[in-house]
């Protein structure tokens, strides 16, 4: 049962706190650092649960899915308590569209438990979240979905 819970909070947050070391990257350098960039930070804000990062790193349908548990007052501690021990490696970094990227993860949650992710970011466009969003700014890139990835 613990497992099912564990595995069933893991999809519906996105875990960690780490560094990231990007791996199989087929990025020009400078968008490469701004994505391993943005991935250190949104790891860092899960583990430390700075809901106000994670609310300017997260974009589109994701950020919209994530609205709820962003703004419930409980949900900082919930992540801080569940992954301030979590760690992470970028395996890879690859583009997959004008202005957008995915990245595989690879998070641990101690020796037993480990999850690979994929993430997909999206490349600003300048523009600033309005009141609907909560924040007045954006990060270079947001991350835009996640998934559980199989291989």
């Amino acid at each position: 049962m613990r497992h099912l819970i564990f595995y069933i909070a893991t999809l519906l947050i996105l875990p960690l706190a780490g560094s990231a070391q990007a791996q199989g990257n087929n990025l020009p350098t400078s968008d490469s650092t701004q994505v391993n960039a943005v991935m250190s930070q949104y790891f860092t804000a899960l583990g430390s649960g700075d809901v106000g990062s994670l609310k300017t790193l997260l974009g589109g349908k994701l950020k919209a899915k994530r609205a709820a548990l962003l703004n419930n007052p409980e949900y900082a501690g919930y992540l801080a308590t569940t992954y301030t021990n979590a760690s992470f490696r970028i395996l890879g970094i690859h583009s997959i569209a004008p202005n957008t990227v995915s990245v595989d993860a690879l998070i641990s949650f101690g020796q037993d438990e480990t999850i690979r992710k994929r993430y997909t970011l999206k490349r600003g466009t300048g523009s600033k979240a309005g009141a609907a969003g909560g924040n007045t700014t954006t990060a270079p890139y947001q991350i835009i979905s996640e998934a559980v990835s199989t291989n």
